[in-house]
């Protein structure tokens, strides 16, 4: 069995649809049978419940076309009469999850839950070994923010013995990785849980504090954090709790890391208010001094904007460790404020709609509703493919983001879009490139030529557009730019005529009496000659030119790619002519 869901889950990367048929026929098995047989499927359910690959680039824009027409809903006659598969990934994932959840409500053993719980870090541990730094959205940091789902989920059924291994994982991690923003929110919050619900364990964080001083101090910031998420879940010890935060953040105030002083300020701020509200008198009383001195630092230099940002951001002002412990939370809310992309959200109705119920450990949805309120902050890292909402948001924030031309958002039929284009090249400039040899070079001028507007490309046999190495540079520009044929010993009798029509001949080489770039104004009816890739403009072509220019240069080499050299030259015609 473990062997074909191995191969399964294996194939499952490239076949969309089929790891889903797994997990639905063990979904139906724990169903018909008792739950206590997932206990055979442990490996099973660690491979679901952190499965998904980032899929290529067509596979996402089917993904994304997909989620759009489902978007539209009954306005697209489509969505009842067929599924769409732009959630299959997170499908595996969800329907995992009722089979896990489905197995803790059946009280399995805390031997069981052990073994699951070390599976999830060993996979974690294995992934990480290779590698201590990853890129956001990448399959290593989707991989341990499923893991971490995971052990969120698992954590109120967890042991005393099994807690304990768990902090100490969390501990190494958050000292020795590096970790990417939504990661390191869920391992805090899983460490400030733990610390909450195991009372005992409680005084390793000040351990972790040392430890965090001497071995890499940017970990600060995290247990930083859970010390502020700990302190405002504690009650009964409050007082006592909070006291000894304060002198242990208070000497971060002045760390030589930038973020630790900027966290532990910000947290310091956090803590006196939190003190005046509980009226825990003495704590405030003590740290007055502190209050006033840390209220005149943050109002100068870049603390300013940014302790106001770490202060309003929903980790600081909103967040509840205990009251906002729900699925909905760890499934979609902090994935979506953390910047994660859409793929890893999964809504409390895609989870319904797999069999997901709440259980006696764990709410759905949140009844506080303050995380809504929020989006992802400024600073975040932003998705590829975020929500429409979000992917507006993030323009207004962003001002200088990617923008790419849609063709079907003002398409026109292709023979009146090429004659409108031969009306806007007439009489501008030629580009004669009959003397390059390398394909490459051709495909990518070309390129550059139609994107610029060039009025006729000239190339030495027209058998060249119709190469692979062309067309791959060229991206179909071939199709958009009229493209002439002259043969390299005919070059001189073509100059001529082109002369006769009116046209400046203008060569790009170096010679004793070449004109700079810069310096040179183009006329309209412009010819410009490249040379071949070694040997230039031959001299006997030369004459034929009306002036030589060259491009002004500094390094030591003095030669620029024919295709390079071709593209200044274009650019500086288009930002003359055109652009004025």
């Amino acid at each position: 069995m473990f062997q074909y869901s191995y191969k399964i889950f294996s194939h499952g990367e490239a076949i969309v649809g089929l790891c889903n048929i797994l997990i639905t026929q063990l979904q139906k098995l724990a169903a018909l049978s008792s739950p206590d047989i997932l206990q055979r499927y442990c490996a099973v359910l660690v491979d679901a419940l952190t499965f998904g690959p980032v899929h290529r680039r067509d596979r996402r824009i089917i993904t994304d076309t997909c989620r759009f027409i489902s978007s539209l809903g009954k306005q697209c006659s489509i969505n009842d009469l067929a599924s769409n598969d732009c959630c299959v990934d997170s499908e595996v994932r969800a329907r995992a999850l009722q089979l896990l959840l489905v197995a803790c409500g059946s009280g399995l053993s805390h031997q069981f839950v052990g073994k699951l719980m070390d599976a999830l870090v060993l996979k974690d541990r294995a992934e990480s070994s290779h590698k201590t730094r990853y890129y956001g959205d990448s399959q290593l940091h989707r991989l341990k923010h499923r893991v971490m789902q995971s052990l969120l989920v698992l954590e109120p059924l967890l042991d005393v013995e099994t807690a304990e291994r768990l902090v100490q994982w969390l501990q190494d991690s958050l000292l020795m990785e590096s970790q990417q923003p939504s990661v390191r929110y869920q391992q805090e919050w899983l460490l400030t849980r733990l610390l909450y619900h195991h009372p005992h364990l409680r005084d390793r964080l000040w351990d972790m504090f040392q430890q965090g001083r001497q071995k890499r101090p940017g970990s600060m910031c995290s247990f930083i954090a859970v010390l502020y998420q700990l302190a405002c879940v504690l009650i009964d010890e409050e007082e006592v709790f909070v006291g000894r935060s304060m002198r242990e953040i208070l000497p971060c105030c002045m760390a030589q890391h930038f973020s630790v002083r900027l966290y532990a300020q910000t947290t310091l701020q956090k803590l006196i208010a939190l003190c005046k509200a509980q009226r825990l008198d003495r704590v405030s009383t003590e740290y007055y001094i502190v209050e006033l001195s840390l209220q005149a630092s943050v109002k100068h230099g870049n603390a300013v904007k940014n302790v106001h940002k770490l202060q309003e951001d929903f980790y600081f002002s909103a967040f509840h460790p205990v009251e906002h412990y729900t699925l909905e939370t760890i499934f979609y809310d902090l994935p979506r404020l953390a910047g994660v992309t859409d793929e890893e959200w999964i809504s409390p109705d895609l989870l319904r709609s797999c069999g997901v119920s709440e259980m006696s450990h764990i709410d759905l949805v949140n009844s506080n509703c303050a995380l809504k309120q929020f989006a992802a902050a400024a600073w975040m890292p932003k998705s590829s493919v975020g929500a429409e909402d979000d992917a507006a948001s993030t323009i207004r924030l962003h001002k200088n983001v990617q923008k790419k031309l849609v063709p079907w958002h003002a398409m026109i039929p292709e023979q009146d879009l090429a004659s409108e284009l031969r009306q806007k090249r007439q009489e501008g400039l030629i580009v004669v490139a009959s003397l390059i040899d390398c394909l490459p070079n051709l495909g990518g001028l070309c390129r550059t030529c139609e994107g610029f507007g060039v009025s006729e490309y000239v190339v030495g046999s027209l058998k060249s557009t119709e190469d692979k190495q062309f067309r791959s540079l060229s991206v179909s520009a071939e199709q958009w730019i009229p493209i002439s044929e002259v043969k390299p010993h005919l070059l001189s009798r073509y100059l001529e005529v082109k002369r006769k029509d009116g046209y400046t001949l203008v060569g790009a080489e170096q010679t004793a009496n070449s004109t700079r770039l810069n310096d040179f104004k183009f006329p309209q009816k412009a010819l410009l000659l490249l040379g071949n890739e070694r040997e230039g403009i031959p001299p006997d072509i030369l004459p034929f030119l009306d002036v030589c220019v060259e491009i002004p240069q500094q390094g030591i080499v003095r030669s620029l790619n024919v295709h390079v050299t071709g593209a200044l030259f274009v650019w500086e015609y288009m930002r003359q002519q055109a652009l004025t």
